[in-house]
Order: structure tokens, then C-alpha cells, then sequence
């Protein structure tokens, strides 16, 4: 990660702190009983620019009940969502079925958040243990978003898919004997009794070869496999590497490896992975044999050589000698060779 700068770290901390700041004034946004009425509490503006306000939500408090002091309550009459009035809820059999998601449900309607999850049943919806994901007799429901799913019998998540939260455009999470799926989206497989999730947005079967809801023209099925990358990017097959669904041009599958601190090298070259949206850069006249890692950089990035040169990330670190540069492990912003000293990889005057 770039190092931020002072303003962007005071903006940071403040973002973060404030809620604390608030609470420990005696403020909080919610619901508050007082003087016999429910007055709701809430912070309008950006950040700290901005102030406190809070209204009378009933008169009468009286059989009012909080079920969540940011969320829902009742009373005899009726449902409310923060400071919103559930319109159509029934009070009497209204029930929060999850405090953390905000899934809740009555006699005939289910609720995520306060907002109706359209086509669910309440008679037999159930959580399903996947944060967000609940399911009734005829479907399942990611958020308020039915999934239509063909077969319920065959329905199934990825156990484990870390990388999801870095790449929720392309990530393959369930899937049935029918389709996969990539957030809401049902894509119809070509053999399901052979499909599996490689890694992250990458999938296949005995036929083909999947990124996110599309198919990847020209890979190898038999032989593709999941390399890694910091969200799973990186795949390979008999042919090809594969960035993000894209083919890394110029690579040689066969030796191409991930290296430490978003390097990687094959027998022709080495390249830096940048974290944003690039694909990997080829280092330029970088020779491959002698290309090793030698230490990380407080910055996010990574010092490394070869033969030739001395790269901070993609960058070669001008005049330095590689066969005695060497990276302070106490503070690795600074390095120094048998000429000078180094500090954030430029020569220290």
C-alpha cells in the first residue's frame, strides 16, 4: 500500500474515531425513550461537518420495544425501521430473525434491513448461515434479490473463497447442477458434474473454462489451475497465464511463478503485479536466471535483483550495485551497497 500522507491520515483517523467521540459526548444515533415518547436520534452531514438531530417518532411510548437500537421496533400498532414507519408490517407477529444482517419477517412479508425481500415466503424462510443468504421452499435470497435457482436440491456455497471481498464483480460463489453464480447472476455451465471452483472468479468443467459469468475463450480446461495473487487473479494453463480473466501476453506458462511482494518471473523475463487494476509490467531488460526477492518495503511494495539491476517495486533504483546491495531489516526504507546509502530506493546525499 502507497504511504499516505499526514492530511490523508488525520482525515482517516477522524472518520474512524468519530463514532467514539460521539458515543463518549452521550450521543448515539437510535432510539431513546424519554418524557413518555420514542424520539429518534440521528447524525446528518459528512464526517464530523455535520450535526445531531432528532425527532418525536411516537407521543406514547407506551408498548413501544427496541429490537435493534439502530433498527427495528414495535409496538401494538406497528413495525418501524430507524425512522421509518414499515408500511403493511404486522406488528403482532413481527420477529427479528438475525440481529446482525437485519433479517427479519412476519405473517407475510420477509425484511432485510427494512426492505421487503420480494417473492419470499415468511412460512418457511430460514437463514442459511451465509451472511445475506436465506432461502424459503421455492428459493433462495441474496439480500432482497431472489435467485431463481433450478434445481434447490443440488444448491451449494464455496466453503471457502477468501478472496471475494476483493473482487465481488467476478467472484463465483454457489452454484447448482444448472448454473453458477457471480453476485445475483444464474450462468448456465456446460457439465455440471464436473464443475468446480478453482479460485476466487475462476472456475471450470470438463468442457471449458470460467471467469466470473463468462467463459474464457481458448483455455485449457485439463490443465488450468489457480496460481494465487493478492484477490486471486492469477491462473495458468498448458498455454496461457492469466490475469484477471485476460492472457498475460508474452509470459511462459510453464515457468511462470508468483514471487513475494507482487513479483513474479518466468524463464524469459520478471514482472511487478501492481495491486490497482493493471496487468502485470513487464521489467524491462530484467534477466530472469538471476532475478531473486530480497526483502519488502514499508511502502507495500518490495525491493528485489538480478544480475544487472536493483527494483523498488517496478521501479530500478538508479546506480545501485546488486551484488552488494543489502536491505536494513530494522526499517527497510533505508538499504545501502559498497557506494552509497538508500532511502525510499533514491541515493541519500
Amino acid at each position: 500500500m502507497l504511504r499516505m500522507t499526514i492530511p490523508a491520515i488525520r482525515v482517516y483517523l477522524f472518520c474512524i474515531l468519530l463514532p467514539l467521540l460521539l458515543v463518549g459526548c452521550g450521543k448515539e444515533e437510535g432510539y431513546e425513550i424519554r418524557d413518555g415518547k420514542v424520539i429518534w436520534h440521528s447524525w446528518r452531514g459528512d464526517g464530523l461537518s455535520g450535526t445531531w438531530s432528532e425527532g418525536v417518532l411516537l407521543d406514547d411510548a407506551r408498548g413501544f420495544t427496541i429490537l435493534q437500537q439502530q433498527g427495528y421496533a414495535k409496538n401494538a400498532e406497528s413495525v418501524f425501521h430507524g425512522s421509518r414507519k414499515l408500511d403493511g408490517a404486522d406488528a403482532t407477529t413481527f420477529e427479528l430473525l438475525d440481529q446482525s444482517s437485519g433479517l427479519a419477517k412476519d405473517t407475510k412479508r420477509v425484511y432485510l434491513s427494512g426492505a421487503v425481500i420480494a417473492g419470499a415466503d415468511p412460512a418457511t424462510f430460514a437463514l442459511t448461515g451465509v451472511e445475506y443468504l436465506g432461502r424459503d421452499n421455492k428459493d433462495y435470497y441474496l439480500g432482497t434479490a431472489p435467485l431463481h435457482v433450478r434445481d434447490m436440491s443440488t444448491f451449494k456455497t464455496v466453503k471457502d473463497n477468501t478472496f471475494c471481498s476483493q473482487d465481488r464483480d467476478h467472484c463465483i460463489w454457489a452454484w447448482n447442477k444448472f448454473d453458477y453464480y457471480v453476485g445475483t447472476q444464474a450462468t448456465p455451465m456446460a457439465d455440471s458434474n464436473t464443475f468446480q471452483v478453482i479460485q476466487s472468479s475462476y472456475a471450470k468443467d470438463a468442457k471449458q473454462v470460467y471467469f466470473g459469468s463468462t467463459v474464457l475463450a481458448g483455455a485449457d480446461a485439463a490443465s488450468f489451475q489457480g496460481i494465487g495473487g493478492e484477490s486471486g487473479e492469477f491462473a495458468k494453463d498448458a498455454k496461457h497465464v492469466y490475469w484477471n480473466g485476460e492472457v498475460v501476453e508474452g509470459s511462459d506458462a510453464k515457468t511462470f511463478q508468483l514471487l513475494k511482494y507482487r513479483y513474479a518471473k518466468d524463464s524469459k523475463q520478471a514482472y511487478f503485479c501492481y495491486a490497482s487494476g493493471s496487468p502485470p509490467l513487464i521489467l524491462a531488460g530484467s534477466d530472469a536466471k538471476t532475478f531473486e526477492v530480497i526483502g519488502p518495503s514499508t511502502q507495500g511494495f518490495g525491493y528485489a535483483k538480478d544480475a544487472k539491476y536493483v527494483y523498488q517495486g517496478a521501479n530500478v533504483i538508479t546506480g545501485a550495485d546488486p551484488a552488494t546491495f543489502v536491505v536494513d531489516q530494522a526499517d527497510p526504507e533505508n538499504a545501502s551497497d559498497k557506494n552509497q546509502r538508500y532511502r525510499h530506493g533514491e541515493p541519500v546525499k
